[in-house]
């Protein structure tokens, strides 16, 4: 009862959470992932009871097996998502001890279950292409223990079950390798009320389950829309028609040059020669996700890919200067923790 209180007190804190995020927050789409890896059930107990009165209990250890997962999500920004996720779980009996002390295998116990998580997730950038993730999840956990055979003791069934409600606390550290792909090493830590198994063929007895689990997954996750797509580069032209200003826009949390702001990185140098500029001014920009801190030292990357990619189109280093806002001189106004496509920039300024 306590564990249902808990995951109850959960599950509405998460949904005002939820609500509360996409009142204020830029959404940015759906997504959709795939993990498979290591799943460990840790040593646990059964009760035996007969009428409801505990009789006998075995100490039962279980073999590391494996699990599979897919989850669909929606990235509210603010870096926070909401996703559902559906797990199959499988390990294989190993040994058991009963309270009188007689111990034996259980090799042919085979435990599986199939979880549906609702979670809700956090991601925290860490810089360049890496990203930490926190979250916990509430849902319901179908545990099925078949072919339990421990000689003279034990189950007199085959396949014994229960539903119970179940939760769990996630952590994730992942890479981003392409535009909308992203490759995450995955733990899980997984608890619920205990299964509760009613064996079929003697209705009066029933067999209590103590059980956690450690699940470590490599996954892949895949945005099935783009992450707010910057606008075209473009520059800002005087009267006289010379162009003094031009404006490279980046990806989120990136500091690399797409091919379209590489092509107005080398307008830019182009015009500085044509129109003899004595000087450079190149100021990176962030939008609001993220500290400050890290925001500074990200725009100014930002500035020295710009930088680095004049100097290869024959402007001499010693003419650029370069500099770093972070995200105090947004374009877009926005609050904080919101992926602006058009905060996310470098001004390039001849003079």
């Amino acid at each position: 009862m306590r564990l249902k209180h808990l995951m109850l007190g959960t599950v509405a804190a998460l949904a005002t959470v939820g609500t509360a995020q996409a009142e204020i927050s830029t959404p940015t789409g759906w997504y959709m992932s795939m993990a498979a890896g290591w799943n460990h059930v840790e040593d646990s107990r059964i009760d035996e009871k007969s009428s409801g009165v505990v009789t006998t209990f075995f100490d039962n250890s279980w073999e590391d097996g494996y699990v599979v997962s897919g989850a669909i999500g929606y990235d509210f920004g603010r870096n926070w998502r909401a996703e559902f996720e559906v797990a199959y779980r499988d390990n294989d009996g190993n040994t058991y001890c009963t309270s009188s002390g007689s111990c034996g295998n259980t090799t042919s116990a085979e435990l599986w279950e199939l979880s549906q998580m609702v979670n809700v997730l956090y991601d925290i950038p860490l810089g360049g292409n890496w990203e930490a993730t926190v979250g916990a999840g509430v849902g319901g956990n179908l545990v099925v223990l078949q072919k339990y055979d421990s000689g003279s003791v034990g189950f007199h069934s085959a396949d014994l079950d229960d539903y119970v409600l179940a939760g769990q606390l996630i952590a994730q550290v992942g890479y981003q390798f392409a535009e909308r792909w992203k490759l995450y090493l995955d733990y899980h830590y997984m608890f619920m009320d205990s299964p509760d198994f009613v064996d079929y063929i003697d209705p009066v007895f029933s067999y209590e389950l103590e059980k956690t689990d450690h699940a470590v997954m490599l996954g892949i996750r895949f945005d099935l829309q783009r992450d707010g797509a910057a606008p075209p580069p473009r520059h800002v032209d005087t009267p006289r028609g010379s162009p003094k200003q031009f404006i490279v826009f980046f990806g989120f949390n990136k500091s690399n040059l797409t091919a379209e702001a590489a092509q107005v990185v080398a307008e830019a140098a182009a015009a500085a020669k044509e129109f003899g500029s004595a000087s450079i001014s190149v100021v990176g920009h962030t939008d609001t996700v993220g500290s400050n801190e890290y925001n500074i030292r990200l725009s100014m990357r930002r500035s020295a890919a710009v930088k680095s990619g004049l100097v290869s189109n024959g402007i001499a280093d010693n003419a650029i200067s370069t500099g770093g806002r972070g995200e105090t001189e947004l374009m877009v106004q926005t609050g904080d923790g919101v992926k602006e496509p058009q905060n996310r920039r470098a001004t390039i300024d001849l003079n």
